[in-house]
């Protein structure tokens, strides 16, 4: 197992559900949703046992897909899911390294790829998209972005950009200009973009997400 796995699989497995409770107390709302190009939205509900409030949960996106989603997410929203051999996407060349690449649903919005990559089928994950698509709520709704999967800083500045009222990114390297959004993430140096098992959660040292959670 690779260090940034056992991370995942001690936090997701063993810290998460033991501490949960305790960090659930430091919140006042329990209605929120996340939309989050990676499965950071997923572990903050579980951070906190809540019900997941959102289609954007043990997936993610290609960077460049992800920003175009936001710029119109009703309408991929209200776009009929359907799904994709991984032979026809064209993200194939970036992705088919990995070696989870084929084991995997790969979904279309429209002119968009979602990668399910914690789903085992096709059926479970239409059902859970279409289920939690239905839970949004629009009033208070936090929309993350990092720095992985395709993204460069002008895919960070036109995040910067959007028309959220809330919004948060992380990433590994310094962003002048984005106080408040973009925070900077310590990940092992060799990698270029930050780490999941390193996106903060909870009353974090470089960011509090309660604090923020609380001010939707």
């Amino acid at each position: 197992m690779t260090y940034e796995g056992f991370r995942l699989k001690f936090r997701n497995k063993v810290y998460l559900p033991l501490t949960a409770d305790f960090r659930r107390k430091k919140l006042k709302i329990f209605d929120f949703t996340i939309i989050s190009n990676n499965c950071w939205g997923g572990t903050i509900y579980e951070s906190y046992k809540l019900k997941k409030m959102s289609p954007t949960i043990g997936l993610f996106f290609m960077a460049e897909d992800y920003i175009k989603f936001l710029r119109n997410i009703h309408h991929y929203l209200n776009s009929e899911l359907y799904f994709i051999e991984p032979e026809q996407s064209k993200y194939k060349e970036e992705l088919s390294s990995d070696s989870r690449w084929g084991y995997y649903p790969i979904g279309m919005l429209d002119d968009i790829e979602l990668f399910f990559l914690h789903y085992h089928s096709r059926d479970e994950a239409l059902q859970k998209w279409n289920r939690r698509c239905k839970r949004i709520n629009w009033n208070k709704l936090l929309v993350k972005f990092n720095d992985q999967n395709g993204c460069t800083n002008k895919l960070i500045q036109d995040f910067i950009n959007l028309p959220y009222k809330n919004k948060i990114c992380f990433v590994i390297s310094e962003i002048e200009g984005s106080e408040n959004i973009v925070y900077k993430i310590k990940s092992p140096k060799k990698h270029k973009h930050v780490m999941a098992s390193f996106e903060p959660f909870g009353a974090n040292r470089i960011v509090n997400i309660n604090n923020v959670i609380n001010n939707l």
